[in-house]
């Protein structure tokens, strides 16, 4: 599914009239804050103090925010200036969740490393895994995902596509965010987006891949994709280590809204 606010952050590459980059903006902040300009716990300028300082957009100056938090230097609250968390974060990373657009936007702010693209039969174990009907075929995409900042793996994803884009393996291999492939490649939207998260013990070539022993605590995401004709494209599977990544989900009621229960 598109979101057409963060489509149209993506093509601007997020530079402001005077040609300024987001990322010089984020490096900017993190030497204000490596040089005690603000403590922890205290607050940033807001968004409108950092728009007259770089003369930047204010999409600009959000997504350096973004950044900042990706990086666990700072903790953003919509409507409130942000708050230092840290002035050296760990390797880890936060998915701070409000909608579909923001769930997508994860593989878009990590690295990506493809490890392998090869074509599977769901048979037996697999089949059930994925929810699917015995011996349909499907292409399987491991990928290996990197911190932008960090040596450490954020985790291992297991992606299984839909046997009839099987066309698109060269593109997969590319390193492409598989559902943008399907959505820029075939013309594919997305209706629904699905995650079920679970408690899982590391296997040993998981293991290796995200460099944790074996039998170590994973948070695994299984996360499936659906098509506007109501058709399952994609189903993925992330693997995250301990300590390295978590999840915020954030949901407000609307106006009048009550909770039902």
């Amino acid at each position: 599914m598109r979101d057409d606010s963060n489509e149209a952050l993506e093509r601007e590459d997020v530079r402001s009239e005077r040609g300024i980059g987001y990322r010089k903006i984020t490096e900017a902040l993190i030497g204000d804050i490596k040089a005690g300009r603000w403590t922890v716990a205290g607050q940033l300028p807001t968004e409108a103090e950092l728009v007259e300082r770089f003369g930047a957009s204010r999409n600009t100056i959000r997504e350096s925010l973004r950044e900042l938090e990706v990086f666990g230097y700072i903790k953003r609250r919509r409507g409130t200036r942000s708050i230092l968390l840290s002035t050296d974060p760990s390797d880890s990373f936060v998915n701070s969740v409000q909608s579909i657009g923001e769930l997508l936007q994860y593989s878009r702010r990590t690295e990506s490393r493809v490890i392998s693209v090869e074509m599977v039969v769901a048979t037996g174990a697999l089949a059930e895994r994925l929810g699917v009907k015995p011996d349909s075929q499907w292409l399987r995409v491991e990928i290996l995902r990197m911190p932008i900042r960090g040596a450490l793996p954020l985790g291992f994803s297991e992606i299984y596509v839909d046997g009839r884009y099987a066309g698109l393996a060269d593109k997969m291999r590319a390193g492409g965010t598989v559902y943008r492939v399907l959505e820029d490649e075939i013309g594919v939207t997305f209706r629904r987006v699905e995650q079920v998260v679970e408690a899982a013990a590391a296997t040993t070539p998981i293991a290796e891949y995200l460099k944790v022993p074996a039998g170590s605590p994973l948070l695994v995401v299984r996360t499936e994709f659906v098509t506007s004709a109501g058709e399952i494209a994609e189903i993925g599977f992330g693997h995250f280590p301990a300590g390295r990544y978590r999840m915020e989900i954030i949901l407000e009621r609307g106006p009048g809204g009550r909770a039902e229960g």
